[in-house]
């Protein structure tokens, strides 16, 4: 998916350019190795725009606006929840594993390399794909109690994006986006 996106052709934007490979990766992968239907598949993929609709509504997906973590972090976040869901978690554990997904990007700054948006953005989809994962697997060996919300972790992410310099975000010229070999 990501490559598909760097080359200009056709994606879906789950949920954003950026981090469209996240939820088909996972979803794929479960959809073969664990031979989940069709229609399971889809319920999964109700819950993760749930999930992503929450944090577009209360905080943002842009990474102009948030960086990194407002994209791939979202996307995780959005993964982990319909993974979970499709293992018989509970709301809970659901809520959970989205919260796990979310709170270990938060931070992550865009950097684009060289002005190249998409290489990070590559790596970084199969990372927070991996993660999602196991977001997931540890959320249903819990009994899904935990000491912060997904809802807390929303609001945590929308102020680190906004006390992001605009320098570490997506149309940014610091971080890997600077070029120090010209």
């Amino acid at each position: 998916m990501s490559e598909e996106n760097a080359s200009c052709g056709t994606i879906v934007t789950a949920p954003t350019c950026g981090s469209c490979g996240v939820m088909p990766a996972v979803l794929y992968h479960l959809y073969k190795a664990h031979q989940f239907s069709e229609r399971k598949i889809l319920r999964a993929l109700a819950t993760a725009g749930l999930f992503g609709n929450v944090v577009k509504a209360n905080a943002s997906i842009s990474g102009a606006e948030v960086g990194c973590q407002g994209e791939v972090g979202v996307a995780c976040a959005m993964a982990s929840a319909a993974a979970c869901q499709l293992f018989g978690g509970t709301p809970s554990q659901i809520e959970y594993a989205a919260e796990m997904g979310l709170e270990h990007h938060l931070g992550m700054t865009c950097d684009p390399v060289c002005g190249l948006v998409q290489i990070p953005c590559i790596e970084r989809n199969a990372f927070a794909a991996c993660r999602a994962l196991d977001a997931q697997l540890y959320a249903n060996f819990s009994d899904g109690r935990h000491h912060i919300s997904f809802d807390k972790v929303v609001r945590v992410m929308k102020q680190t994006g906004h006390d992001l310099p605009s320098l570490y975000k997506e149309t940014s010229e610091g971080g890997l986006a600077h070029d120090f070999d010209r």
